[in-house]
């Protein structure tokens, strides 16, 4: 009977630690594509900001795009409230309310952090931006 009881609590233990392997995998792994999405599309914003005659524009258009599709499939609800209000805005950055509200956006993306807006500000547009 105890050796049945062994090999019950074995086959539980086993069954269990796999159900939460996977579940931390899948965790992660739609992690992975939620930071992926958020980094492409703020790349593609950085870039667009400096824009030149040699800039592929169409291919830029085209990353931006593909990273919001991402953002609305794996986004936070917070991250894609305010991305909208960024698109609504112009989508980039060219006046004080357009950097406002990118800025909120990136501290959205930031959800575990403490950074400041202040600070995450002179990082993304120095000291006078």
């Amino acid at each position: 009977m105890s050796t049945l009881l062994t090999l019950l609590g074995i086959a539980v233990g086993a069954i269990l630690t796999y159900l939460f392997t996977r579940s931390h995998e899948q965790e992660k792994h739609y992690r992975l594509l939620q930071t992926g999405a958020y980094a492409d599309y703020l790349r593609a914003v950085a870039e667009a900001a400096h824009l030149s005659l040699q800039s592929d524009e169409a291919d830029l258009f085209a990353r931006a795009a593909d990273a919001k599709t991402r953002i609305c499939l794996y986004g936070s609800k917070e991250v894609i409230t305010l991305l909208a209000a960024f698109e609504r805005k112009g989508g980039i950055i060219g006046n004080a309310q357009q950097r406002k509200a990118f800025v909120r956006l990136v501290q959205a993306m930031r959800v575990n952090s403490t950074a400041q807006i202040p600070d995450i500000e002179v990082i993304l547009f120095g000291e006078n931006g």
